[in-house]
């Protein structure tokens, strides 16, 4: 166990029942509940996991006394004193601890509740949680793209849907948001339920408000998520993203969809239709229901059927009434450089916005100091950072800005990235790296040292470093 003068961790060699009360101790003997965590989730996390319920033991009861343990030592915590939306191990709170163990823990379902039920009760609040807590509670995960799908199994325990069901109710009565949008702003609750290929949970959200016609960003909707791989998961780089998997029935929610009103035909910012991302992911059996719907409307194009060829679907596709298809109008592009002042634009909110920035390890001056960069290489003054032609990205994680001519700084062009070593402050780094195989290989590294530590370069040493590096490396000067 190490302690300061003003906190406690405890370290998880420590069996269960004696983490239990040790804690429970320690809060009895006066000491405020957001002072105590165990390794590095605070208490009141740490005690919201179902996970350690069910560490070094299988047997139910003792699972079950586990369980109640938990639920009431997290009263014992909120009643004196403990933040049910202090932020911490990497911006979870209570509440989305709560939530990310509804699509994973089934075997106390109650206690699952129980334990949501209460952080709510006590001001847990869905709108200061990093991620939208009902995509949390439908499994939405760390890895872009990643789904825990498994309340959703056709194999799934009896009465895990139903639990994730009534959690979205608790969270909307407390003031969720249905239509909130993920962090990647990729997924909304109905997209999710969509890929998900889950038809009560589709018809649970449209009769709660949900509007199923409504798309991300990228112009996806539903009746693209539930056809296919519509965010190129299968093919993602660096291994950053979960890989694409077909969820649930997507035959019968791909008909649901369509009785809603979806538009088959219609396509997203890339060009992808539902049809093609179907025949794309392999899901023949959802692009044939995608067809007859094409057909339906006099839009099924002769190549759209010649893409079942050689398929056990060829036959009844080939019978459905073809249209000639008008040329299409050129679809009218964005202004140049648009989509790459709108990053800019954005960073400096995000690093004022929501986040756990904890000034005894990330100091004032380095948010200062990045939104300074920012100002200073977004005037377009230094022609070998012009900010129509590069993207930049904050990274809240890291505390660090990252340039690249691609909207994923992850790719074989790679990035110029800003960050400060942390561990003692006593350089700052401007280097670029880019995607090797698998790789994200580091090309050049410039040390700009902090004398005496903490003190950071200039504004203008580090716009100039970046500078050389974008020039160098990423082509931005002829």
């Amino acid at each position: 166990m190490a302690t300061s003068s003003s906190s406690v961790t405890l370290d998880y060699d420590l069996e269960f029942d004696a983490l239990i009360a040790e804690i429970e101790r320690l809060v009895r003997s006066g000491m405020h509940p957001d002072r105590i965590s165990v390794s590095h989730y605070p208490a009141s996390q740490w005690v919201c996991n179902s996970h350690w319920a069910y560490s070094d033991s299988s047997d139910d009861a003792s699972v079950a006394r586990r369980s109640d343990a938990q639920v009431a030592l997290l009263r014992l915590l909120l009643e004196h004193g403990a933040d049910p939306n202090k932020r911490k191990n990497r911006n979870s709170t209570p509440l989305s601890e709560c939530c990310r163990q509804l699509s994973t823990y089934s075997g106390q379902h109650h206690r699952v509740l129980e334990k949501l039920g209460i952080v709510l009760a006590a001001g847990g609040d869905p709108r200061k949680t990093k991620e939208p807590p009902i995509c949390i509670a439908l499994g939405l995960r760390d890895m872009r793209g990643e789904i825990f799908d498994m309340p959703f199994r056709d194999d799934a325990n009896e009465g895990h849907a139903d639990m994730v069901l009534q959690a979205i109710d608790m969270l909307l009565q407390a003031g969720s948001d249905i239509e909130a949008l993920d962090q990647r702003e990729m997924y909304t609750p109905v997209l999710m339920a969509a890929y998900l290929g889950s038809l009560p949970l589709l018809r649970m959200l449209k009769e709660r408000g949900a509007d199923v016609q409504a798309a991300n960003p990228g112009g996806s909707n539903a009746l693209m998520f539930v056809a296919g791989d519509v965010e190129g998961l299968a093919g993602s780089r660096a291994g950053i993203s979960s890989t694409w998997h077909r969820f649930g029935d997507p035959v019968a929610t791909t008909r649901q969809l369509l009785d809603w009103g979806l538009d088959p035909a219609a396509a997203n910012a890339r060009g992808r239709t539902p049809l093609r991302l179907a025949v794309s992911a392999g899901n023949l059996d959802v692009a044939a229901v995608l067809a007859e719907a094409l057909a339906a409307q006099g839009k099924l194009a002769a190549a759209d059927v010649r893409l079942f060829k050689g398929s056990e679907y060829e036959a009844r596709v080939a019978a459905l009434t073809t249209s000639v298809q008008p040329k299409k109008l050129a679809k009218p592009k964005a202004p140049d450089g648009e989509a790459q002042r709108a990053s800019w634009a954005r960073a400096p909110g995000l690093i004022d916005g929501p986040t756990d920035w904890d000034l005894s390890q990330y100091p004032q001056w380095l948010r200062t100091c990045l939104k300074e960069v920012i100002e200073h290489l977004a005037s377009g003054t230094d022609p070998r950072v012009p900010p129509d032609v590069l993207y930049l990205e904050y990274d809240e994680h890291f505390r660090s800005l990252r340039l690249s001519r691609t909207k994923s700084y992850l790719s074989r062009s790679g990035a110029v990235e800003m960050e400060a070593r942390v561990f003692d402050w006593a350089h700052m780094r401007v280097r670029f790296s880019q995607v090797e195989d698998d790789d994200w290989v580091l090309r050049q590294a410039i040390e700009l040292p902090m004398v005496p530590p903490g003190t950071p370069p200039t504004t203008e040493a580090l716009c100039d470093a970046v500078g050389q590096l974008c020039a160098k490396y990423l082509k931005t000067v002829e």
